[in-house]
């Protein structure tokens, strides 16, 4: 549950991007969402390195072992000069979660070039589906100061308010909130309880196909995988969770800020090569057919502003496939 104090340093962080020129609220929650991804990519490491010790075993690692790999790292640079801040994140930092692949980040040579991931370890296309929608994005925080100040707010919250604490969803569904032009574009946001409630109801299973068409930031693919550990976590196989990571979880959307969004999302959730897509459900140019074996979405955002002669006429007369049993009664209901 989000506090009014956790709120008061969300509306913190938020004034001080607003103050910087971004005033577009998807802009701010982009640059704020690539930030939190950074910053868990060194937690993750910082398990990692833990493990290593408990075991006594060699482990894969995010981070380059070089000295400019390692200087990418959160807890590195998060208490050096303003500049050297923007510096790092800028000309190392962004460029390289640009190129993340399986689970590994580039390394940059003497002369400050960056050396791709091996190509030769993301034969399936779908392991490079993060990379291809983070192409177009854009490190857009304008200053120095302004990156301090963010990186001070984010650090603060994570260490004395959300520490220990799968908060990552409410702490969305708080950001999300002040997304002014919400519907506009097509895009709705669905309350995290309706969420939780129709997750519940269909029960998921480490077996099923999850799909959500129209994925917006991926809070049902996110609560559908939540499920899944909370009730099975303890007896699934290690094909189940190889599928976990990589083939359980499909979303699209027709938003390429929306599907990066997405992307770093689901790896935030130990989901570590999501299906996530450009693709407009609906209409003609999706020809899957019974592939999933659960639909979680928001019917406002399927549809979205899709013309009815673009919808595709596997849809029974073009309208909504309601998207559990329980919730088709209110549409014959409001048929009647």
């Amino acid at each position: 549950m989000i506090t009014g104090t956790i709120k008061n340093k969300v509306d913190k962080i938020w004034t001080d991007i607003w103050a910087g020129g971004i005033t577009n609220p998807l802009t701010v929650i982009e640059q704020l969402t690539y930030l939190m991804f950074i910053r868990s990519l060194d937690e993750k490491e910082l398990d990692t390195e833990g493990l290593e010790v408990a075991l006594g075993m060699k482990m894969d690692k995010i981070f380059p072992e070089s000295a400019v790999g390692q200087s990418m790292r959160w807890s590195k640079f998060k208490d050096k000069d303003p500049r050297e801040i923007y510096d790092i994140i800028s000309q190392r930092v962004f460029p390289a979660i640009k190129k993340f692949k399986n689970g590994k980040l580039p390394d940059f040579n003497d002369q400050g070039e960056l050396i791709e991931v091996d190509e030769s370890e993301t034969a399936d296309e779908s392991k490079t589906a993060f990379s291809r929608y983070m192409e177009d994005a854009m490190f857009l925080i304008p200053t120095p100061q302004v990156l301090q100040k963010i990186i001070t707010g984010l650090e603060d919250l994570y260490t004395n308010d959300i520490k220990d604490l799968d908060m990552q969803g409410d702490l969305y569904e708080y950001m999300l909130g002040k997304l002014a032009t919400a519907g506009q574009n097509g895009q709705f946001r669905t309350p995290r309880h309706i969420i939780q409630m129709m997750v519940e109801l269909l029960q998921p299973t480490p077996d099923d196909q999850i799909c959500d068409p129209a994925c917006g930031t991926a809070g049902f693919l996110v609560a559908a995988a939540d499920y899944i550990r909370k009730e099975y976590e303890d007896t699934m196989t290690p094909e189940q969770w190889e599928a976990y990571e990589n083939t359980t979880f499909t979303g699209f959307d027709t938003d390429r800020t929306m599907l990066r969004i997405s992307a770093m999302n689901l790896m935030l959730h130990s989901i570590s090569n999501p299906e996530i897509d450009y693709k407009d459900s609906v209409t003609k140019q999706n020809s899957i057919s019974s592939k999933y074996t659960i639909i979680l979405a928001n019917a406002r955002e399927v549809f979205g502003l899709t013309t009815r002669n673009r919808i595709n006429k596997g849809f029974p007369g073009h309208t909504p496939l309601f998207l559990c049993p329980e919730i088709r009664a209110v549409r014959h209901r409001m048929a009647a």
